[in-house]
Protein backbone atom coordinates (compact mmCIF):
# COMPACT_ATOMS: atom_id res chain seq x y z
CA UNK A 1 0.00 0.00 0.00
CA UNK A 2 2.80 2.39 0.92
CA UNK A 3 4.48 1.66 -2.42
CA UNK A 4 1.29 2.54 -4.34
CA UNK A 5 1.03 5.84 -2.45
CA UNK A 6 4.65 6.69 -3.33
CA UNK A 7 4.04 5.93 -6.99
CA UNK A 8 0.96 8.14 -7.05
CA UNK A 9 2.86 10.99 -5.36
CA UNK A 10 5.65 10.63 -7.92
CA UNK A 11 3.19 10.82 -10.82
CA UNK A 12 1.54 13.94 -9.37
CA UNK A 13 4.90 15.68 -8.91
CA UNK A 14 6.10 14.58 -12.36
CA UNK A 15 2.95 15.90 -14.03
CA UNK A 16 3.52 19.27 -12.38
CA UNK A 17 7.09 19.53 -13.65
CA UNK A 18 8.30 20.75 -17.02
CA UNK A 19 8.62 17.18 -18.27
CA UNK A 20 5.00 16.20 -17.60
CA UNK A 21 2.34 15.90 -20.25
CA UNK A 22 0.75 19.14 -19.07
CA UNK A 23 3.84 21.02 -20.27
CA UNK A 24 2.68 20.82 -23.89
CA UNK A 25 1.07 24.11 -24.95
CA UNK A 26 -2.63 24.13 -25.68
CA UNK A 27 -3.00 26.00 -28.96
CA UNK A 28 -5.83 28.51 -29.12
CA UNK A 29 -7.92 29.22 -32.20
CA UNK A 30 -5.92 32.20 -33.45
CA UNK A 31 -2.62 30.36 -33.07
CA UNK A 32 -3.96 27.39 -35.03
CA UNK A 33 -5.07 29.71 -37.83
CA UNK A 34 -1.74 31.57 -37.90
CA UNK A 35 0.27 28.34 -37.90
CA UNK A 36 -2.03 26.92 -40.56
CA UNK A 37 -1.33 29.81 -42.92
CA UNK A 38 2.37 29.55 -42.15
CA UNK A 39 2.26 25.92 -43.29
CA UNK A 40 0.13 26.82 -46.30
CA UNK A 41 2.53 29.51 -47.45
CA UNK A 42 5.33 26.94 -47.28
CA UNK A 43 3.24 24.64 -49.53
CA UNK A 44 2.84 22.19 -46.63
CA UNK A 45 -0.83 21.80 -47.39
CA UNK A 46 -1.54 18.56 -45.52
CA UNK A 47 -0.14 19.96 -42.29
CA UNK A 48 -1.98 23.23 -42.87
CA UNK A 49 -5.25 21.38 -43.35
CA UNK A 50 -4.81 19.53 -40.07
CA UNK A 51 -4.36 22.81 -38.20
CA UNK A 52 -7.35 24.44 -39.86
CA UNK A 53 -9.48 21.38 -39.13
CA UNK A 54 -8.54 21.60 -35.44
CA UNK A 55 -9.51 25.25 -35.43
CA UNK A 56 -12.92 24.43 -36.94
CA UNK A 57 -13.50 21.88 -34.20
CA UNK A 58 -12.54 24.43 -31.57
CA UNK A 59 -14.93 27.11 -32.85
CA UNK A 60 -17.48 26.20 -35.51
CA UNK A 61 -18.84 29.72 -35.91
CA UNK A 62 -15.70 31.55 -37.04
CA UNK A 63 -14.95 31.62 -40.76
CA UNK A 64 -11.14 31.39 -40.66
CA UNK A 65 -10.99 27.63 -40.22
CA UNK A 66 -13.35 27.04 -43.13
CA UNK A 67 -11.50 29.44 -45.43
CA UNK A 68 -8.15 27.87 -44.60
CA UNK A 69 -9.49 24.32 -44.97
CA UNK A 70 -11.12 25.16 -48.28
CA UNK A 71 -7.97 26.66 -49.77
CA UNK A 72 -5.76 23.78 -48.63
CA UNK A 73 -8.19 21.24 -50.08
CA UNK A 74 -8.15 23.14 -53.37
CA UNK A 75 -4.34 23.13 -53.42
CA UNK A 76 -4.42 19.41 -52.59
CA UNK A 77 -6.57 18.97 -55.73
CA UNK A 78 -9.77 18.12 -53.87
CA UNK A 79 -12.06 20.86 -55.23
CA UNK A 80 -15.20 18.84 -54.44
CA UNK A 81 -14.33 18.76 -50.74
CA UNK A 82 -13.20 22.38 -50.86
CA UNK A 83 -16.63 23.44 -52.14
CA UNK A 84 -18.36 21.69 -49.26
CA UNK A 85 -16.13 23.36 -46.67
CA UNK A 86 -16.40 26.83 -48.22
CA UNK A 87 -20.18 26.51 -48.38
CA UNK A 88 -20.48 25.43 -44.74
CA UNK A 89 -18.38 28.37 -43.60
CA UNK A 90 -20.09 30.95 -45.80
CA UNK A 91 -22.87 31.86 -43.31
CA UNK A 92 -20.21 32.86 -40.75
CA UNK A 93 -18.44 35.30 -43.08
CA UNK A 94 -19.05 38.93 -42.13
CA UNK A 95 -16.19 40.99 -43.58
CA UNK A 96 -15.42 42.01 -47.16
CA UNK A 97 -11.95 40.49 -46.85
CA UNK A 98 -13.32 37.08 -45.88
CA UNK A 99 -16.14 37.32 -48.44
CA UNK A 100 -13.73 37.89 -51.31
CA UNK A 101 -11.30 35.29 -49.95
CA UNK A 102 -14.10 32.73 -49.95
CA UNK A 103 -15.24 33.85 -53.39
CA UNK A 104 -11.74 33.35 -54.81
CA UNK A 105 -11.46 29.83 -53.44
CA UNK A 106 -15.02 28.76 -54.07
CA UNK A 107 -15.15 30.02 -57.67
CA UNK A 108 -11.80 28.38 -58.40
CA UNK A 109 -13.07 25.10 -56.93
CA UNK A 110 -16.24 25.13 -59.03
CA UNK A 111 -14.24 25.95 -62.14
CA UNK A 112 -11.80 23.11 -61.44
CA UNK A 113 -14.78 20.74 -61.36
CA UNK A 114 -16.14 22.09 -64.63
CA UNK A 115 -19.18 23.58 -62.89
CA UNK A 116 -19.18 26.71 -65.00
CA UNK A 117 -22.83 27.63 -64.47
CA UNK A 118 -22.21 27.53 -60.71
CA UNK A 119 -19.33 29.97 -61.12
CA UNK A 120 -21.53 32.48 -62.91
CA UNK A 121 -24.33 32.00 -60.38
CA UNK A 122 -21.89 32.47 -57.50
CA UNK A 123 -20.69 35.84 -58.72
CA UNK A 124 -24.27 36.99 -59.18
CA UNK A 125 -25.09 36.00 -55.60
CA UNK A 126 -21.98 37.42 -53.92
CA UNK A 127 -21.34 40.45 -56.10
CA UNK A 128 -20.05 43.48 -54.18
CA UNK A 129 -19.59 47.09 -55.29
CA UNK A 130 -15.79 46.76 -55.34
CA UNK A 131 -13.34 43.94 -54.76
CA UNK A 132 -10.33 46.26 -54.51
CA UNK A 133 -10.31 46.88 -50.73
CA UNK A 134 -10.09 43.14 -50.07
CA UNK A 135 -6.80 42.72 -51.93
CA UNK A 136 -4.16 41.64 -51.38
CA UNK A 137 -5.23 38.57 -49.47
CA UNK A 138 -3.08 39.34 -46.45
CA UNK A 139 -2.74 35.83 -45.03
CA UNK A 140 -2.06 33.91 -48.24
CA UNK A 141 -1.85 34.09 -52.04
CA UNK A 142 -1.09 37.81 -51.94
CA UNK A 143 -0.54 37.82 -55.71
CA UNK A 144 -4.26 37.31 -56.35
CA UNK A 145 -6.24 40.39 -57.33
CA UNK A 146 -9.64 41.30 -58.77
CA UNK A 147 -8.43 40.58 -62.31
CA UNK A 148 -7.99 36.92 -61.40
CA UNK A 149 -11.68 36.86 -60.46
CA UNK A 150 -12.55 38.44 -63.79
CA UNK A 151 -10.57 35.78 -65.64
CA UNK A 152 -12.31 33.05 -63.63
CA UNK A 153 -15.63 34.46 -64.84
CA UNK A 154 -14.27 34.70 -68.38
CA UNK A 155 -13.21 31.05 -68.27
CA UNK A 156 -16.63 29.95 -67.04
CA UNK A 157 -18.35 31.89 -69.83
CA UNK A 158 -15.91 30.52 -72.39
CA UNK A 159 -16.55 26.92 -71.36
CA UNK A 160 -20.28 27.54 -71.77
CA UNK A 161 -19.77 29.06 -75.20
CA UNK A 162 -20.57 32.60 -74.10
CA UNK A 163 -18.14 34.68 -76.13
CA UNK A 164 -18.35 36.94 -79.14
CA UNK A 165 -16.96 40.13 -80.61
CA UNK A 166 -19.87 42.18 -79.29
CA UNK A 167 -18.69 45.50 -77.91
CA UNK A 168 -21.55 45.99 -75.49
CA UNK A 169 -21.00 45.35 -71.79
CA UNK A 170 -22.38 41.83 -71.46
CA UNK A 171 -21.65 40.14 -68.10
CA UNK A 172 -22.25 36.76 -69.69
CA UNK A 173 -19.59 37.17 -72.35
CA UNK A 174 -16.03 35.96 -71.80
CA UNK A 175 -14.69 38.83 -73.90
CA UNK A 176 -16.25 41.33 -71.50
CA UNK A 177 -14.26 40.01 -68.52
CA UNK A 178 -11.04 39.62 -70.49
CA UNK A 179 -11.20 43.27 -71.46
CA UNK A 180 -11.57 44.17 -67.78
CA UNK A 181 -8.60 42.04 -66.76
CA UNK A 182 -5.87 42.59 -69.34
CA UNK A 183 -3.86 45.80 -69.41
CA UNK A 184 -3.41 46.00 -73.18
CA UNK A 185 -6.37 46.66 -75.50
CA UNK A 186 -7.99 43.35 -76.42
CA UNK A 187 -9.83 42.70 -79.68
CA UNK A 188 -11.67 39.41 -80.12
CA UNK A 189 -10.48 37.46 -83.16
CA UNK A 190 -11.38 33.83 -82.56
CA UNK A 191 -11.92 31.34 -79.70
CA UNK A 192 -8.33 30.09 -79.83
CA UNK A 193 -6.78 33.52 -79.35
CA UNK A 194 -9.27 34.26 -76.58
CA UNK A 195 -8.26 31.11 -74.70
CA UNK A 196 -4.58 31.91 -75.16
CA UNK A 197 -5.08 35.38 -73.72
CA UNK A 198 -6.77 33.92 -70.64
CA UNK A 199 -4.18 31.20 -70.04
CA UNK A 200 -1.31 33.65 -70.58
CA UNK A 201 -2.86 35.93 -68.00
CA UNK A 202 -3.14 33.13 -65.44
CA UNK A 203 0.46 32.04 -66.06
CA UNK A 204 1.68 35.57 -65.36
CA UNK A 205 -0.54 36.05 -62.32
CA UNK A 206 0.70 32.88 -60.60
CA UNK A 207 -2.79 32.35 -59.30
CA UNK A 208 -2.41 28.58 -59.11
CA UNK A 209 -5.74 28.07 -60.83
CA UNK A 210 -5.65 25.38 -63.48
CA UNK A 211 -8.37 24.92 -66.08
Amino acid sequence: MARIVLILLFLIVFAGCGGGITSFPILDYDTLIKDGWDMYNQSRYTEAYQLFARAKTMDEKRPDGYIGSGWTLLRLQHPDSAIVVFRIGLPYVTSLQDSVDTLCGLSGSHLARGEDANVISLFKQLKVSSYDPAFPLKKHDVFLDKHDLEIVQAMACYHLGYYSAAEKADPENAVYYVKLAVTEPFVYKDPQSLMKTMTDFLDKSKSGYSF
